[in-house]
């Protein structure tokens, strides 16, 4: 789009570097080129402005298979214009000098020119390929169908107009038929995400019967080492209880050996000390004995007198105390007497 400024009935325009202007007066071609800049009189020019740049058209293709089925093909097409003034010729990009804008739609045109070459060799191929064979390969057939015949036309460079670039983005069936057929890959995937599903599912009941398996032995190895060490508490009690009983026993015993010899040395002490209290009873009988028979002796050798004075110390020795006494002559008359008579023969 070109910029034009109105000073009176005089214009001002500029272009782009990438548009060339072609400039008429009366008719004729005065100038012409790309990106120019200048004054013109608005009453007697006229100017077209042609795209010298990359064009890129996009447009939907609907066709049948060889079977009957209805597929849309997506093309975008580049072109330029490798002739301005026989495009501007045969096209029309003449410009609205009040707004700078093209006064017709020129790029549409072209567009519908573009896909009328394109639709041939796209209906061609598809009408002798199966809905299959189209969906999968033929993008690349139709753009190769489309680059050939294109380049083969004649009409295309007599409009001053260059190929640059064709692709067909895809070829889609309609929607019920795309989803035909992408259910089976659909359903196989499905079927592999399943199996990768069970399999993994497999796995995870795998690794638990392993862990639970390892779980399991590690109990048991646990109630084996518990029954070891019940079996090894219950013999260090019963060696501790046989310890116990040894040592008690041994306690016992000498306990038993101690009595026994303190009731032995018990028992001869007093089978000694028996001895010496029989022996010193036996002495005191002897000397007691003795004695009776020195004091009969003396007794009986003693004279009256004597006897008289032994029976009054024992009787004295005997007698604690006298309540009444009575003495008659009998009593001591006889001793007496016979002490007298002793005095006398003295």
């Amino acid at each position: 789009m070109a910029h034009i400024r109105r000073v009176g009935m005089l214009g001002h325009l500029r272009a782009e570097p990438n548009q060339y202007v072609l400039h008429y007066r009366k008719g004729k071609l005065t100038r012409q080129g790309p990106g120019l800049a200048y004054w013109f009189n608005l009453l007697t020019a006229a100017v077209a402005q042609v795209p010298v740049e990359d064009v890129e058209t996009t447009f939907l293709l609907k066709e049948r298979t060889r079977d009957l089925q209805e597929v849309s093909v997506q093309v975008v097409l580049t072109y330029r214009c490798a002739d301005p003034g026989v495009a501007a010729s045969r096209v029309n990009f003449s410009l609205a000098l009040t707004t700078g804008a093209w006064a017709e739609k020129p790029l549409e045109r072209l567009a519908g020119l573009w896909s009328q070459r394109a639709q041939d060799p796209a209906r061609l191929y598809l009408a002798s390929a199966p809905l299959t064979e189209a969906v999968q390969v033929g993008a690349e057939r139709i753009r190769s169908a489309i680059a050939l015949a294109v380049k083969a036309d004649p009409e295309i460079p007599a409009m001053g107009l260059a190929l640059v670039g064709v692709q067909v983005v895809r070829v889609a069936p309609s929607a019920e038929l795309e989803k035909a057929l992408t259910t089976p890959t659909r359903e196989a995937l499905q079927q592999k995400a399943d199996e990768a599903v069970f399999e993994r599912r497999a796995l995870a009941v795998e690794k638990e019967r392993a862990i639970k398996e390892n779980e399991l032995s590690t109990q048991i190895e646990l109630a084996r080492r518990q029954e070891g060490l019940i079996a090894q508490q219950g013999a260090n009690l019963l060696r501790e209880a046989q310890t116990q009983a040894t040592a008690n026993r041994a306690r016992v015993t000498a306990e038993a050996e101690t009595q026994q010899i303190a009731a032995q040395a018990a028992a001869q002490v007093a089978e000694v000390k028996a001895e010496g209290d029989a022996k010193a009873l036996r002495l005191l009988a002897e000397a007691k004995a003795d004695g009776e028979r020195r004091r009969v002796e003396v007794w009986r050798d003693a004279t009256g007198r004597v006897l008289f004075g032994l029976a009054l110390q024992e009787f004295a020795g005997k007698v604690e105390s006298i309540g009444h006494l009575n003495i008659t002559p009998n009593l001591f008359g006889d001793a007496f007497r016979e002490l007298l008579t002793e005095h006398a023969e003295t």
